[in-house]
């Protein structure tokens, strides 16, 4: 969360100071030392892996193969140029159907830029105008006899037309093109998220999504420089810098030499306005390798709505960058840029959607703690019939990571702090989170012992509210941050819908009788009259909640099997 502007800098040495046992401690090694690379690489590229050769070539000095001259060593920050450069939207203008796309963009994300857009078209029919009667003029020939068809005729031009034509163009790739590649990524990695949560993401992407919606840190916009006070574990294992020089620090120390200033302008424009933003742009890990960051921040605000801290969610975007996915205008800027050679090195060497390769570590975080795998926990499935399949999805993709979060105090308090606006409902402030919570008390347990031990858990829930005292099942996503300190300082939780409550089959209404007014018998009410499925004599009609109540007692049935189980995610427990 760059929020404001700066470069890639050696580290600092930060002084932090116990007041209770008046000690005081250095976090870093002193300035004069940078700090080392974690991601020592030899001179090797992917593209020249010098092979020696192998058996007897008659009249060849050569010892290793030849360098092919063809291929270029990838390059992320080159790549990333191109992505939001004048080219890529040039090919977005040559395509009907891509301009398409991008006006509708514009008209429901950004409509204040709409008359920018109108305006360079118009300037731009006007020029394609001026270009045709040049070339007519160019064509007409003189005509013997008459004298005043001998000369030329002098060309149109109209360079203060075609100054502001490229000024607007400017306009629309310094804001608006970023704003809607961020758009466009942000369904993508929303829709892996929550696939991700539910356990419906296919397996051979499960590896590439981990830790995928577990990078955060809270700022506090009240201290000089907004500096981090709380992170995420997976923040610093995706940025390499350890907590100790982390906390207290502005998160510009992830900007490096090619991070675009236009992006950082406008994180910091929004951070100071207290508004939410989304940015796409390069940063850099500690040992200087480039990453595309998704960048997603939100205020905090108080039960008055001060604002007092923002949350910040990162995800590693590099491989979606590399592959260019879904960015039809973009894959159409490259096939016109690269040979089939070339292309085809780069999907062979395309990277992962959510990092590079990270050096193997042995199960310890950086802060020195160890590393425990998250939990998941959900309810024993009720029906198999009542599953929808994992390619079904009628709530359509989210439109972000905050359209459901909750930032909670650590055990024991586990009240609720800072809601997400489609969260926030009178008096949810300052409540119990567990009270929230419904459904089995296994789970109940479970979640609260997880949350006690500091252990990041998944878990499937009954969710309810004042409006919904039986609740809907939701998925909820806990992940702790840690402070100065080494502590939870306060736990992030991500909401997500379980789609499977949204489609499972309910019962068939009773049949009605072919007279109005007609009175079962006592055998034929219990076989299918309204009265069986009212609840506490209820005068409204109860199949839904019969069904309810049939699901729960036979979930409740199975609730005795506890046994934990590995789950098909290889960092994830199933209890």
């Amino acid at each position: 969360m760059s929020s404001v502007n700066g470069t890639h800098k050696p580290p600092e040495v930060d002084d932090i100071s116990d007041s209770s046992s008046g000690k005081s401690y250095e976090t870093q090694e002193p300035a004069a030392r940078e700090l080392p690379p974690l991601q020592a690489h030899s001179a090797l590229d992917e593209f020249d892996q010098m092979r020696p050769l192998s058996g007897d070539l008659l009249g060849s000095f050569d010892l290793v193969a030849p360098p092919e001259q063809s291929h270029q060593p990838f390059s992320l920050e080159i790549r990333t140029e191109q992505l939001f450069g004048r080219e890529h939207l040039q090919a977005v203008f040559s395509n009907p159907t891509l301009l398409l796309r991008f006006t509708a963009f514009l008209s429901t994300h950004r409509p204040r830029s709409v008359p920018i857009l109108i305006y360079y078209l118009d300037a731009l029919k006007a020029l394609r105008a001026i270009k045709y009667s040049n070339a007519v003029a160019e064509a007409l020939s003189p005509i013997p006899g008459h004298d005043f068809t001998t000369p030329s005729v002098q060309l149109t031009t109209n360079p203060v037309l075609e100054e502001k034509a490229a000024r607007a163009f400017e306009a629309l790739v310094e804001d608006d093109l970023p704003a809607y590649i961020t758009h466009m990524y942000i369904q993508i990695v929303s829709l892996s998220i929550s696939q991700r949560i539910t356990g419906t993401l296919a397996p051979h992407l499960r590896e590439a999504s981990e830790g995928l919606a577990e990078c955060f840190v809270v700022t506090d916009v009240t201290r000089p420089d907004n500096p981090i006070v709380f992170a995420s574990e997976e923040f610093n294992r995706t940025t390499q810098y350890g907590m100790s020089y982390v906390i207290g620090r502005n998160c510009r120390f992830l900007q490096g030499p090619r991070t675009n200033r236009s992006s950082v302008r406008r994180i910091r424009d929004a951070t100071m306005a207290g508004r939410e933003h989304c940015e796409v742009f390069l940063n850099y890990r500690r040992d200087g390798s480039p990453f595309v960051n998704l960048l997603m921040i939100a205020p905090l605000c108080d039960s008055r709505g001060q604002i007092r801290y923002h949350i910040g969610a990162q995800v590693d975007v590099s491989g979606l960058v590399k592959d260019c996915t879904d960015l039809e205008s973009f894959q159409q800027l490259l096939s016109e840029m690269l040979n089939m050679g070339e292309l085809e090195t780069v999907r062979r060497f395309g990277g992962k959607m959510h990092r590079e390769s990270y050096e193997d570590e042995d199960e310890v975080s950086r802060n020195g703690t160890p590393h425990r795998p998250r939990l998941l926990l959900k309810e024993p499935t009720a029906d198999p019939g009542l599953s929808s399949t994992s390619g079904s999805r009628t709530s359509g993709k989210l439109s972000g990571i905050f359209q459901h979060y909750l930032l909670i105090r650590p055990y024991p308090s586990l009240r609720i702090l800072f809601a997400s606006p489609t969260l926030r409902v009178p008096g949810i402030l300052q409540s119990p989170f567990m009270n929230k919570i419904g459904g089995s008390s296994r789970v109940r347990d479970e979640l609260t012992s997880a949350l006690g031990e500091g252990r990041g858990v998944t878990a499937k829930v009954r969710w309810v509210s004042r409006a919904d005292e039986e609740g809907r099942n939701r998925w909820i996503h806990c992940t702790p941050l840690v402070g100065s300190n080494g502590q939870i300082g306060v736990w992030m939780i991500v909401l997500v819908d379980d789609d499977q409550g949204l489609t499972r089959r309910w019962k068939q209404a009773p049949p009605v009788g072919p007279h109005r007014g007609k009175v079962y018998g006592a055998s034929q009410e219990r076989s299918g009259t309204t009265d069986e499925y009212t609840l506490g004599g209820a005068s409204r009609s109860g199949s839904i909640r019969g069904d309810f109540v049939a699901n729960q007692q036979h979930s409740h049935r199975h609730s005795g099997h506890s046994a934990s189980l590995r789950s098909s995610s290889p960092n994830s427990v199933r209890i």
